[in-house]
């Protein structure tokens, strides 16, 4: 996905000017402000940079809003002289950046990056991110546009995205103008009602959504004798006061249809500036620190060729495959020759394809980085190479894997990981298609027999699959109840799954649309996207991204074998469309449990321990003990909620999800989590250990080395502070699940390929998190599984034993043990 970068540049140079020292050019100007400005842009450009830019400022020339209000912003004393000189300054700065200011005379920059978001945030595969100083642009925030601002003076950001702001409000961004409309805005000298402040507007805006709501039901309101005369007189002063929290509102709200040309989104592309310009622009000024931090401007290397700089003199470069293939033998079957570029698994396949040898050492680029930083996302040689030129970012990745103790896993694991996918997604697994097309076609009867069925029951036709539609059709024609039902972003009510499953009681169609829905996504989703994506010999390959998450555990796209529907009638249907070779068997080998096995081990807990020691069923022991039952008496129900509560306090999970996952109240959940953390002591210890280290460090590691930075674990916002200790309690955890995995691939596939049995005999097809399932001939069969299972219970050591499920079949639905 692409980033448009607006930036709010008034509001960012306000900022530096007055959280950084005064600072001076050779010639005695101040600059401080632009140091700032620069210091920003460099670290962005470096960290996340973006793909469009533009920076819009605010223009000398009264506003419309002041013409509104004579009074709004009249009580800001004069921009200081060293300000302005500034503000001047900054346009220099911009323009050597190649950043494209705006500005229009008659509005704010926040009216034109709210015409801009407004314009572009519906472009495809796009995302806005707001640059500003302040909070005013929350209000623009919505699923494609989001707003970094500043938590301590101009060093750490923060990046809010709907949710943050609910966090930190307790509204939806549309809400916070008519919010201001209430409390006003000291800072814009906006009024809003006097006496009225945030515990009194909160309740009356998430009541209402909007003022002409509120005021439209406060005047039809009574009050007798038995009223409160407090709330009586609350809203006597809120009705007289109507006309000022109406225009305080209007002052707040940002324009988004400002008459200002804007072209298309090309216009705004951004290039990396040329080093040697920056680096004389920055000397000029006396920035000597950041002229330190200048990349070298990026290049393109050529196909294939030694890097003479600071890296090794057996180093080769590659492109691409191309490149690869097209190159000597004596250099790509050296063993000698360190092999570096990007997606060294596609090069892989392609030598695999045609039956030649790509021998390590190898060095991605993509996943040093992605061990370096693995929130980062984007991994790819287009946006890397804007950091800088091959060997800056091959003796860069060296130097932090060396400094965060990621070589061993670099080099032990991920990089012999690579040969192991790479043969897995060329061998791909099989499909019956034929099979496959026979329930495509049996799904699409289904289909449009519960369409007919809908359409019978609402006494009109409509399209089933447009949420606006339905949700008209079931909340204003047939007038379903929709007392707890939420909201869209649009203000629409909700027909998302939950709050349909919370209506099935209610009428006879909410069921006929969920099971509609339910074969709606199974055809469209998953059986006529294999159909196509099929072979010609019969088998269906995916693509496993190793860089795909933050934790170390793998994705898998085009298609996504990880998510096949499981459980259910025709999920075992659709599962059976899977099948193995003749001669051969599916074979399963499923780690139980092991999440919680890690998490016993981790935190040294002498119960759990002693649980999985005795082989014990982990739910059940713990459902014992939050509800103080002897084993024996634990009911399907009580063991279903410890199941929940055992897998979501790995995940972090407080009170309120644990009722709505486990149909619990919140007085039960809140109880016993206290109980599970009274039975299990030492994981309570063990994650406010975590989160401690999480809050010191700004990161948290698991046993191997793997890394997770959480700089907002420290943030001054409770909500992203709380996500940020959430996320250090898990990652240890499901991090080490994810190397376990890897590490066990590796040492089969090694094992396999000793044995003479890889490929011939035993096909490793597919992982799914903590399964792996192989196409095994059924002549070793027998000899096969207790070898496999043996390796993969035996690769990590634990306090507990890992312990292994195996389930066999011919198709992938009818395994069994």
């Amino acid at each position: 996905m692409k980033t448009f970068l607006l930036i709010d540049a008034n509001s960012i140079i306000h900022r530096c000017f007055h959280a950084l020292p005064e600072l001076t050019t050779p010639k005695g100007e101040p600059i401080q402000a632009v140091y700032g400005l620069a210091s920003v842009f460099l670290k962005i450009s470096r960290e996340d940079p973006p793909d469009y830019a533009v920076a819009a400022f605010d223009r000398k020339e009264k506003t419309f809003r002041a013409e509104m209000f004579k009074e709004y912003k009249a009580h800001r004393p004069p921009t200081p002289v060293e300000l302005i000189s500034q503000i001047k300054k900054s346009y220099e700065f911009f323009d050597v950046f190649n950043i494209r200011t705006l500005n229009l005379a008659g509005f704010e920059a926040d009216d034109i990056i709210g015409t801009l978001a407004e314009k572009f945030k519906r472009e495809d595969d796009l995302r806005i991110i707001i640059l500003s100083g302040d909070l005013d642009n929350l209000q623009l925030i919505d699923e494609n546009v989001f707003v970094r601002t500043f938590l301590k003076g101009v060093s750490e950001t923060i990046l809010y995205d709907e949710k943050g702001v609910e966090e930190r409000y307790g509204l939806k961004p549309g809400q916070l103008s008519d919010y201001k409309g209430l409390v006003g805005d000291a800072s814009d000298n906006i009024p809003g009602v006097p006496g009225v402040g945030p515990k009194t507007a909160l309740p009356i805006i998430k009541t209402y959504d909007t003022l002409e709501n509120f005021y439209g039901k406060a005047k039809k309101m009574k009050f007798d004798s038995v009223s409160s005369s407090r709330e009586e007189k609350l809203y006597k002063k809120l009705l007289e006061f109507e006309k000022q929290a109406l225009q305080s509102r209007d002052l707040a709200v940002i324009k988004r249809d400002i008459p200002i040309e804007l072209g298309p989104l090309k216009e705004f592309s951004w290039i990396k500036p040329d080093s040697v310009k920056l680096r004389e622009y920055f000397q000029e000024l006396g920035f000597k620190t950041l002229v330190k931090r200048v990349d070298d401007k990026p290049q393109m290397a050529t196909d294939t060729g030694r890097i003479a700089t600071d890296i090794p003199g057996n180093a080769v470069f590659f492109k691409d495959a191309d490149a690869a293939l097209k190159t000597e033998k004596s250099v790509t079957e050296s063993k000698d020759a360190l092999k570096i570029g990007f997606g060294i698994k596609s090069i892989l396949k392609a030598f695999k394809s045609q039956e030649r040898n790509f021998s390590p050492p190898y060095f991605d680029l993509g996943i040093a980085y992605w061990l370096i930083d693995p929130d980062l996302k984007k991994y790819d040689v287009e946006n890397l190479s804007k950091r800088g030129d091959w060997p800056l970012l091959y003796s860069s990745a060296r130097k932090k894997l060396k400094e965060y103790e990621l070589e061993n896993i670099f080099e032990n694991m991920e990089m012999p990981f690579i040969d192991v996918l790479s043969e897995m997604e060329l061998r791909g697994i099989g499909i019956d298609v034929e099979y496959l097309k026979k329930l495509s076609r049996e799904t699409e009867v289904k289909i449009r027999e519960l369409e007919d069925g809908v359409y019978k029951v609402a006494g009109l036709k409509f399209n089933l699959n447009s949420p606006q539609q339905l949700g008209e059709v079931l909340f204003k024609k047939m007038g379903i109840g929709v007392k707890g039902i939420k909201k869209t972003k649009k203000g629409n009510l909700s027909t998302a799954f939950e709050n349909l499953e919370t209506l099935k009681e209610a009428h006879p169609i909410i069921s006929l649309i969920l099971k509609y829905r339910e074969f709606f996504k199974l055809r469209s989703t998953y059986i006529e996207p294999l159909i196509r994506l099929v072979g010609d010999d019969g088998r269906i390959r995916t693509t496993y991204v190793q860089t795909g998450t933050a934790t170390g555990r793998l994705s898998s796209q085009e298609p996504n074998l990880q998510n096949i529907p499981i459980g259910s009638e025709w999920a075992v249907k659709l599962r059976n469309a899977f099948v193995a070779d003749n001669g051969f068997s599916f074979v399963s080998f499923d780690y139980s449990q092991i999440e919680l096995r890690i998490l016993a081990s981790l935190s040294g807990d002498e119960r759990m321990l002693e649980v999985f020691k005795r082989g014990e069923d982990i739910h059940t022991a713990t459902a014992a003990g939050i509800f103080n039952v002897p084993p024996e008496k634990v009911t399907a129900e009580m063991r279903r909620a410890a199941k929940t509560l055992n897998f979501g306090i790995i995940y972090g999970m407080g009170a309120v999800s644990f009722s709505e996952t486990s149909g619990l109240s919140r007085e039960d959940a809140r109880r016993f989590i206290d109980e599970y953390f009274e039975k299990f002591p030492a994981v309570k210890n063990w994650q406010e250990k975590v989160k401690e280290e999480a809050r010191t460090f700004g990161f948290v590691k698991n046993p191997n080395g793997r890394r997770r930075w959480l700089f907002g674990a420290v943030s001054a916002n409770r909500g992203v502070a709380a996500e940020g200790e959430r996320i250090a309690i898990n990652m240890p955890v499901q991090s080490l699940d994810a190397d376990i995995m890897k590490l066990a691939m590796i040492k089969l596939y090694k094992e396999l390929g000793l044995r003479k049995w890889r490929d011939e005999s035993v096909r490793m097809l597919l992982t799914i998190h903590d399964e792996l399932l192989f196409e095994i001939s059924d002549d070793i069969i027998k000899e096969a599984i207790p070898l496999i299972r043996d390796i993969m219970e035996s690769i990590y050591k634990f306090s507990v034993p890992l312990k292994v499920d195996v389930a066999v079949g011919k198709r992938w639905g009818e395994m069994g043990k």
